[in-house]
């Protein structure tokens, strides 16, 4: 679980200065190493769990968590080393969560992570899993499982297990079902970690905790994108992998005959045009967050502006102002989290951060409209990131707050990176992972050999 933040570290990069057209990587000749290194290594990540019926890839080493998002990143890499059954059983464990549950959990099945959920992957999950099996019988039943997750994201009723609704009709926001008794222990270890006052009211524990519990729900725990008030936002990804579903829906019906389906193509469009109406912003020539509480957009942009370009709903001319504007996010090493705000803290999900999912989402925008130079810069940018950490780990060790000290190891990826081209270990070290650092890796490896 990602949920902390320290002090902003001082750190600053000017991130234009990277977007230039030509790149010349520093680590070609390491970046098959690697790639061997994470092929020869998946099969040491696999755990089995009472509470799923697959082996899976879990979190990261020492950790069996099955991760919602995560694991549509792990599935990329998987895939990608022929290692579809693997992929499946990843995608059947979430579907196995999901009939049980009404929902995937942020992670499942954990005491902590099941009061929330995380950005909705799963139906792409299920689309490109059955394209590398050819499992008819897998897609018939994953698409009504994944009807049930599509209603737990846009129940309108009193009995939805989590209230998505938003003031614009049409467009959801991320949100959480905590029960009062799991408040109390969320708001002790917040407290711990961030040196607060614990004996308050509960009902001053409950308006701190619960928008940092919300913001969990979004994968980035912590971020500046939602001021800490996420619930007042439409988030941009959420709704487009919501678009996702509509269009992965209607591919389904078609696919495999179906009658007496709703017509996902025109449920689909109706979200298309709510998201441009909404999240688009002109003047800026970006999607951004929108706070429909305060009726503005988020005063800070972050990579997940290019999951319009990723779902196919940006314009051919909104997709050109977004490549413009690549340069408030790019580094040295990859896309940063967010663009450059002033941060007073050190968000773990801010703009000093390169994160794996956040390089897929914009490496696969970027191709999709055609923008093959630009993506192939971002995929360069990420191989020799890994690479120079994989070779050399800087920092070289790391200092536990008992005053332990964990000396790293060469020859392994890790989970976080910086754009500075270090190992990212604001406020929790950053483990020794495969994962979706190692996935990240072989879909950048295997997206740059394919335009060689």
């Amino acid at each position: 679980m990602r949920l902390l933040f320290i002090v902003f570290s001082s750190f600053c990069i000017s991130l234009s200065a990277f977007s230039q057209s030509t790149f010349s990587p520093q680590y070609p000749n390491d970046w098959k190493k690697v790639d061997d290194f994470i092929r020869g290594n998946w099969d040491t990540q696999l755990w089995k769990s009472n509470d799923l019926p697959n082996i899976y890839i879990g979190a990261w080493p020492y950790l069996p968590f099955m991760f919602y998002w995560d694991t549509y990143f792990n599935n990329i890499g998987l895939i990608r080393h022929n290692m579809e059954q693997v992929a499946k059983w990843n995608t059947e464990n979430l579907l196995f969560v999901v009939d049980k549950y009404g929902y995937m959990g942020n992670a499942a099945v954990t005491s902590w992570g099941m009061n929330r959920s995380q950005p909705p992957y799963l139906s792409q999950m299920v689309k490109e899993a059955f394209y590398a099996t050819k499992d008819t019988n897998f897609l018939r039943k994953a698409y009504y499982s994944l009807k049930k997750e599509y209603v737990f994201w846009t129940d309108t009723s009193k009995s939805a297990i989590e209230d998505h609704n938003t003031a614009i009709k049409g467009l959801q926001r991320f949100y959480h079902h905590a029960k009062d008794e799991e408040i109390e222990p969320q708001f002790k270890e917040i407290a711990e970690r961030f040196g607060l006052k614990k004996d308050v009211s509960f009902q001053e524990k409950v308006k701190f905790t619960i928008p940092y519990i919300v913001e969990a729900a979004t994968g980035m725990d912590f971020t500046p994108r939602f001021e800490h008030r996420c619930q007042d936002f439409v988030a941009v990804e959420l709704n487009c992998l919501l678009y996702n579903y509509e269009e992965n829906f209607e591919w389904m019906k078609n696919m495999l005959k179906l009658q007496g389906e709703p017509d996902w193509a025109k449920v689909a469009q109706k979200r298309k045009s709510k998201i441009n109406q909404v999240l688009w912003n002109d003047k800026r020539g970006l999607y951004l967050d929108y706070d429909y509480v305060n009726k503005r957009h988020s005063k800070v942009a972050a990579a997940t502006a290019f999951q319009p370009m990723w779902a196919g709903i940006a314009s051919k001319e909104q997709a050109e102002r977004m490549v413009k504007n690549l340069p408030i996010l790019e580094s040295e090493w990859g896309i940063t989290t967010t663009e450059k705000c002033g941060e007073i803290k050190n968000y773990q999900w801010g703009e000093t951060s390169i994160w794996p999912p956040m390089q897929v989402i914009v490496i696969t925008a970027l191709d999709k409209y055609g923008y093959k130079n630009e993506a192939k810069r971002l995929a360069m940018k990420y191989l020799d990131l890994v690479a120079k950490n994989f070779l050399d780990p800087i920092p070289a060790s790391y200092t536990y707050p008992d005053g332990k000290t964990k000396v790293r190891k060469a020859g392994t990826p890790y989970e976080k990176y910086k754009a500075d081209g270090t190992i990212n270990d604001d406020e929790y070290m950053a483990h020794d992972m495969m994962g979706w650092s190692a996935a990240t890796f072989v879909f950048c490896y295997q997206y740059v050999n394919s335009l060689q």
